[in-house]
């Protein structure tokens, strides 16, 4: 430790302010409850000699999923954090249903919890919902954790370089649905206003970049529900998409900086095929391919593909077979599927049921999952392993600065 860096830390620990006191600390992940997505956005965190698989969303981090309408984004939202937030006592979910989209028995479905416990942990509403409301809000979430931080923090069972077990306060959920609806107070109440779209843009990034320093420093996780809009249709001169791995002519409303430029992972969900009650699974609904169009954890542009039930929603089981199916691993055909090296034969219509009644193949599935994502996993950090290898050594450009000192110092400048 520095002379400097002492000195810093003792006079910010008088001042009690967690915001001047707290230091960066690594990332952690919370798993959306859907497999093959937490690994596919996922990264291996190593310190030492020990790894911690970091699969999911980000701590404290602005997500957006975007799709066309219909396509599931509400469903996977109030999913992911139920997911998020069911292994801690004191998380909450807020949900602000700017669209009136959703009702409350939907909700409790999707969140496979019954009606105390959706009161006790979710907070929804459907009217009052402002650009300025939503701040403020937050606001209050990230104050009452200050008041209660004892109480709401967590040892995530990380150890950092120093031996220091990282510290953070279970995760909050806030849902917007959709940043399309959420307009300033003014512009809500209809005063008259002459506000255009480009300040309601304007407003609705300037309320977004005052959250973020909350969001990260009380762990409050927000998804974003945006709608991909289509413009330029017809136009002679094609028109380049707002972001990449969006198509020509797509783009996202609400602003730059609030529908692309802040957030941590774009998610952008498309229908591939349905699946009819007569066929395949024996259910409604549809095979979506789940795309990770932009992220701060892993390689943007790779994604994974998910079972979608209109009576359930999302399927995480399902989603675990498909994942399985498209890369090969199960073995045999139609009524004759079986799970490697496993004497066991099923359907794609009596997976469900033989997973949950007979503890034998469910014990085979679990490892046959955790093994080929893990595996698939690993292949795909081992290039981030070399590149971390190959930066222990002194870096090159400081041997080449070395040299042209030498050069100085021999007088050989002509």
């Amino acid at each position: 430790m520095t002379l400097l860096s002492e000195a810093f830390r003792q006079q910010v620990e008088k001042t009690k302010d967690l915001a001047m006191t707290t230091e960066q600390q690594h990332t952690v992940a919370y798993s959306t409850g859907f497999l093959p997505f937490d690994f596919q956005n996922g990264y291996l965190l190593r310190i030492g000699d020990k790894a911690y698989p970091q699969l999911g969303i980000m701590d404290g981090s602005i997500n957006a999923v975007i799709s066309r309408s219909g396509e599931g984004k509400t469903t996977i939202c109030t999913q992911i954090a139920a997911n998020i937030i069911r292994p801690f006592k004191s998380s909450c979910v807020f949900i602000d249903n700017a669209e009136s989209g959703e009702n409350l028995a939907r909700a409790m479905q999707l969140a496979q919890i019954d009606s105390q416990g959706f009161r006790d942990r979710f907070i929804p509403r459907d009217a009052g919902i402002t650009t300025e409301s939503i701040y403020e809000r937050v606001k209050i979430i990230a104050e009452s954790k200050e008041a209660y931080k004892d109480e709401w923090m967590y040892d995530t069972g990380i150890v950092d370089e120093y031996g220091k077990h990282i510290i953070k306060f279970e995760p909050t959920v806030y849902i917007l649905d959709s940043l399309k609806a959420i307009l300033p107070k003014k512009l809500s109440e209809d005063e008259g206003t002459n506000m255009n779209g480009a300040t309601t843009a304007r407003i609705n990034s300037d309320i977004f970049l005052r959250l973020i320093p909350m969001c990260r420093l009380y762990n409050i996780i927000i998804l974003v529900i945006n709608h991909i809009t289509q413009s330029g249709i017809g136009s002679i001169m094609p028109q380049k998409s707002s972001i990449a791995y969006l198509k020509q002519g797509e783009s996202l409303p609400g602003g730059r900086t609030a529908a692309t430029y802040l957030n941590n992972n774009i998610i952008r969900l498309d229908n591939v095929s349905k699946l009819k009650s007569s066929e395949a699974f024996g259910i409604d609904g549809a095979i979506v391919n789940v795309e990770i169009i932009k992220s701060r954890s892993n390689k943007a542009g790779k994604g994974c593909k998910l079972v979608f039930n209109q009576d359930i929603g999302y399927d995480p089981d399902l989603s675990m077979f498909i994942a399985l199916k498209d890369r090969g691993v199960l073995e045999g055909a139609g009524a004759f599927l079986r799970l490697p090296n496993s004497d066991i034969k099923f359907s794609q219509k009596n997976f469900k049921s033989l997973l949950y009644s007979n503890p034998e193949f469910q014990q085979q599935f679990i490892s046959t999952v955790a093994n080929t994502l893990m595996k698939e996993f690993m292949e795909r950090n081992s290039s981030i392993t070399n590149t971390i290898d190959t930066v222990k050594a002194k870096p090159a450009y400081l041997s080449v600065l070395d040299e042209i000192q030498k050069i100085c110092n021999n007088g050989d400048l002509n």
